[in-house]
């Protein structure tokens, strides 16, 4: 094999079990995959994706047989997966209405976002509880922006967790930020303190705000309450802002 790099079309980009891509010769029976190949997409004999294993690695596959049930393919070239940023993004995500989260998980996939944690902030509005059926909705959500994005790696949905739990992760990363429209430092300024970020952790709440104990308690934890401008921004706009920034600034 070589390590060859074919322009794929993002629609044929795909993120499948890694264990598939373990030999030359290739068979899927994923009956969603194939619905879409065969339906969605119509592909046929001699057409080429790219299989990706959603740890970094992609494989080039040639389609030598494809029915309603059955595809067969073989892999013609190897590769390290690309459209990763150099820097590590965990988003810590307050649970907001059901359709401004998933359009979050979405925009916070193609703007890099590594693992994202729904968090139960003490505003949130939690609705119907999240069981594994939104659970397994959401990760498809993310595999299909990352698909989309040219994703190299397979951003992770976490279980929710309160927020007095997922602050004890910050430690982990080189810089950990709640996004708070309070804060007297702008998230220009904390970035000029730091000389080199590998990760990153970024707290955003809910719609109803912060209460002042949650911002007592993620001090504590060494996260740095940071603003983004003069402006009020919603639940699912904040994040997407912040990302947008930190890849400007750190050029990633």
């Amino acid at each position: 094999m070589t390590d060859e790099t074919f322009t794929i079309p993002n629609t044929r980009r795909f993120f499948v079990n890694p264990s598939w891509l373990s030999t030359d010769q290739i068979e899927i029976d994923d009956p969603a995959l194939i619905h879409q190949w065969v339906r969605v997409l119509r592909l046929r004999t001699g057409d080429r994706v790219m299989l990706l294993d959603g740890q970094g690695m992609a494989a080039v596959a040639e389609i030598t047989h494809l029915d309603r049930r059955l595809a067969h393919g073989q892999i013609i070239a190897r590769c390290q997966a690309t459209g990763e940023p150099a820097v590590i993004f965990d988003l810590y995500l307050a649970l907001i209405r059901h359709e401004r989260f998933e359009w979050a998980l979405q925009k916070a996939v193609e703007l890099g976002v590594h693992r994202i944690v729904p968090v139960v902030f003490a505003r949130s509005l939690t609705g119907d509880r999240v069981d594994a059926h939104r659970l397994a909705r959401w990760q498809r959500i993310v595999t299909e922006a990352a698909e989309q994005s040219g994703r190299g790696r397979l951003p992770l949905v976490c279980q929710p967790q309160p927020f007095l739990t997922a602050i004890g992760a910050a430690h982990s990363a080189d810089l950990a930020i709640l996004l708070d429209e309070q804060a007297t430092t702008h998230l220009r300024a904390v970035l000029q303190q730091q000389p080199l970020l590998r990760q990153i952790a970024i707290y955003s709440g809910p719609e109803g705000g912060i209460e002042p104990y949650e911002r007592a308690a993620a001090s504590d934890h060494g996260i740095q309450a940071v603003s983004l401008g003069p402006r009020i921004l919603r639940a699912e706009t904040a994040p997407m802002a912040a990302l947008a920034m930190l890849q400007y600034a750190l050029h990633t």
